[in-house]
């Protein structure tokens, strides 16, 4: 069996998949793996670059329209032979020998069922924004969406590990999905990797939810590193489609994880929030407009 499959959905990434590719066949001098990409009706020639140059590094698997983070990664795991599957965004570059280091730690670490290592910025550095994740309480969320969380700064604690060391290894809630190792068995005794109610976001929360939930860990290590140029997809998006997205990945998380009433709470919350950012997003619009005029 192979050790690693690792799963890509690129969407829009012509610009970095090249690089991803490259270093993922770089950290696995020592293991076997195999990586498929499965592109989401990318309209940059995404497919196209990796068709050309790629097939003999990757699968390309491509779908005719977008069907959304979760969709596409399990729609990969037809093919994974792997005994782990490492989820990872296009953005990102694996440092040399990373899943070389990683495999072994993850054999002599039974207990985990999820791993995530040290990301970093595009100046090599650890960010806030790539640190593991506590499981967000309702308060958290309702915060967001109402825009709040300004009028209650503890609640950032509750969400993130504050303060979090970037050297030590640790027992985390979650880990981010743009880098996500998952035991095997983890998968199949879901039936799947990530729960397809979720288009984007939220989902990497709820896999870690589901894998502690049946008793494993979900741990990170320091012991490598991967530079995540974070959410350059995105770029490719307004914010109002992006804050959509957001909403419909918490309604779906909220329903699934927190309580009635709770879930009640979130859905009178979520209309709000777009009212609030509506002013905003119009003047945003405005000044496009009137620079492209």
């Amino acid at each position: 069996m192979t050790d690693v499959s690792v799963i890509t959905v690129t969407h829009q990434s012509k610009e970095f998949i090249a690089d991803q590719i490259l270093s993922v066949a770089m950290s696995a001098l020592s293991v076997s793996y195999e990586q498929i990409v499965v592109d989401n009706a990318s309209t940059d020639g995404t497919a196209d670059l990796i068709e050309s140059g790629y097939l003999s590094y990757v699968r390309l698997i491509r779908n005719e329209k977008n069907v959304g983070f979760a969709v596409a990664n399990n729609q990969a795991l037809a093919y994974a032979k792997g005994r782990y599957v490492l989820f990872l965004n296009p953005d990102m570059n694996l440092e040399l020998g990373a899943l070389d280091k990683l495999i072994p730690w993850m054999d002599a670490h039974p207990e985990a069922g999820i791993a995530g290592c040290k990301l970093l910025d595009r100046e090599g550095y650890p960010h806030e924004a790539l640190q593991p994740r506590r499981f967000p309480p309702c308060a958290v969320n309702l915060a967001f969406f109402l825009r709040l969380q300004k009028f209650f700064p503890s609640l950032k604690n509750r969400f993130q590990y504050v303060p979090f060391d970037p050297e030590k290894e640790q027992t985390v809630d979650s880990v981010r999905g743009a880098l996500m190792l998952v035991r095997r068995e983890v998968i199949d005794k879901l039936g799947r990797a990530f729960d397809p109610r979720y288009f984007l976001l939220f989902e990497d929360l709820d896999l870690c939810r589901e894998a502690r939930r049946m008793g494993y860990s979900v741990l990170y290590t320091p012991i490598v590193s991967s530079v995540d140029l974070f959410h350059r997809s995105f770029l490719h998006h307004s914010r109002l489609w992006k804050h959509w997205q957001m909403s419909r990945s918490l309604w779906a998380y909220a329903a699934k994880w927190y309580s009635p009433m709770q879930f009640i709470l979130i859905t009178l919350a979520i209309p709000l929030g777009f009212l609030f950012r509506a002013p905003g997003w119009l003047i945003r619009w405005k000044d496009s407009f009137c620079k492209r005029a």
